[in-house]
């Protein structure tokens, strides 16, 4: 499976169960706030005589990543194995899946790779030419390969060795010195944006009480399937039609990172959290076209924790 700007809170929803997830998502929002000065920055600090050993170690650490359709596949037979004939019960069967998405990816580093190159840096390739390939400068693949590297060593974190890490992050570090501080709140969403930061706001602010609230709602109404997927569809669709991808990518990418700091983790992001962040922040981001059976059921776990949103 691919990542992609479109697909957001899937992207999300693999960070915050990734221990530097945070991480990855802060290099995904530079890359998403980078424009033609950006680039010559982050150019500047290529070097392709370090990152090709560097490379050499993640293509050893992803054979090490479990993928989630692979694993879930296993834990079923597994499962069926111990069980034999007998039912297996629903509690062990959740069990099951907890773990599994606790320590799987839907996706991988390469997808990762391919999601700053072509999704997230698409305004730096030329249309193609009478059936050509898309061509861009030499520049700003070397911009894309600094933000893809660094997204990469927070991504596969302690998979992978010391050294391999900070050689893939160090140019990314190097050149932040010199590009301004990134914005902590996604813009251009006109009536939808104070709705959007008031829940960036409360999600960076929890405290216990509020993670365990968060929690009960979660494990009680257990988005993902149903109505719930089905209002998901709709706000995504409602963010494609009204262009605003790229900006529903830096909410959802904010989320991360605030979810993270209001001190939920990647037990959490498993067990169905994620799923109430992602979708409340979605819903937000188009609150002036969704349809309000979609919005309503996607802010009621939100506002079952802490009152409208």
């Amino acid at each position: 499976m691919h990542y992609s700007l479109v697909s957001s809170p899937v992207l999300g929803f693999d960070l915050v169960r990734l221990p530097a997830g945070d991480s990855a998502a802060e290099v995904l929002l530079r890359a998403l706030d980078c424009g033609p000065r950006e680039i010559d920055v982050l150019a500047a600090r290529h070097d392709p005589a370090t990152r090709t050993a560097a490379w050499d170690a993640v293509r050893t650490a992803c054979d090490g990543v479990p993928q989630l359709t692979d694993v879930l596949h296993q834990v079923a037979n597994g499962l069926a194995r111990d069980d034999f004939a007998d039912e297996v019960s629903g509690a062990r069967v959740e069990r099951g899946v907890v773990r599994v998405l606790q320590t799987s990816t839907i996706a991988d580093a390469d997808a990762l790779v391919r999601l700053v190159h072509h999704d997230v840096f698409d305004w730096t390739w030329s249309a193609p030419l009478e059936g050509g390939p898309r061509l861009r400068t030499e520049d700003a693949g070397r911009a894309a390969d600094v933000l893809a590297d660094a997204a990469v060593s927070a991504y596969l974190g302690d998979r992978l060795p010391d050294h391999a890490r900070r050689v893939l992050a160090h140019p990314y570090l190097q050149a932040c010195r010199d590009l301004a501080p990134l914005p902590e709140r996604p813009t251009g969403l006109g009536e939808a944006q104070a709705g959007v930061e008031r829940v960036l706001d409360r999600l960076r602010r929890l405290d216990g009480t509020d993670r365990a609230c968060l929690r009960a709602v979660a494990a009680a109404s257990r988005p993902g399937a149903g109505e719930w997927a089905g209002a998901v569809h709709d706000a995504s669709w409602a963010v494609h039609l009204s262009d605003r991808v790229r900006t529903a990518a830096v909410a959802q990418l904010l989320a991360v990172r605030a979810f993270r700091a209001g001190g939920l983790d990647a037990a959490d992001g498993a067990e169905g959290l994620w799923n109430v962040v992602s979708g409340v922040v979605h819903a937000e981001v188009v609150a002036d076209l969704l349809s309000s059976d979609a919005r309503a059921v996607l802010l009621r776990p939100w506002e079952a924790a802490f009152g409208p949103a």
